[in-house]
């Protein structure tokens, strides 16, 4: 291997080394093929953290944040998952449980029941919908005055009608269609908080 080659792949290494170091935990790592050294902190496997704020974008308002489509990502990986009533846990959620969850994991804090929920955030109109918005239903009894249900927009349609993903307490997490009977009679408005 040529002179400039080792240099090359000395100072390559040397800054892979600064780029990833943790001053705290200091190593000596020697390169036993040419007598070429680097000290290095810890190159540990790295994975980049999601911020933990997601404020508003100044971009196009017609347009869900990036982050959404990982948020939905995740909340779809609990499809399936048992309904628990009071439950805000992987081990069974009740809807606002559900929705509280996921919102946390990307650093928004939600209340705890659907109807506080349905206070949070700007209110939106059905034909503004987007992704990661959160909509409200009344609960079981038809009654359109009071906030009982909560679910999060995975995908809406131009009609304005759209898709959710929610904690039922029949089938546990799943994706509905706004267009159901059941849910298109309880449909009391939507909610975006970012």
């Amino acid at each position: 291997m040529s002179n400039i080659i080792r240099v090359s792949l000395a100072v390559v290494m040397m800054l892979v080394g600064a780029v990833c170091a943790d001053a705290t935990t200091p190593l000596r790592e020697t390169l036993d093929h040419k007598n070429i050294s680097a000290d290095f902190a810890s190159i540990n496997t790295w994975k980049p953290e999601l911020p933990l704020i997601h404020p508003i974008s100044n971009g196009d308002a017609d347009e869900a944040p990036e982050y959404i489509a990982d948020m939905l990502s995740f909340a779809g990986q609990y499809k399936g998952l048992r309904y628990r009533r009071g439950g805000k846990t992987p081990k069974g959620f009740d809807c606002s449980g559900f929705t509280s969850y996921v919102f946390r994991q990307f650093g928004m804090k939600l209340n705890a029941s659907s109807s506080s929920q349905y206070t949070q955030g700007e209110a939106v109109e059905d034909m503004d919908l987007l992704p990661g918005d959160l909509v409200f239903f009344s609960g079981r009894a038809v009654s359109k005055t009071r906030v009982g249900h909560v679910g999060l927009v995975t995908d809406v349609n131009p009609d304005g009608t759209f898709k959710f993903i929610h904690s039922s307490n029949s089938q546990g997490v799943t994706v509905s269609k706004s267009t159901e009977p059941y849910y298109s009679r309880r449909y009391i408005g939507a909610r975006r908080v970012r």
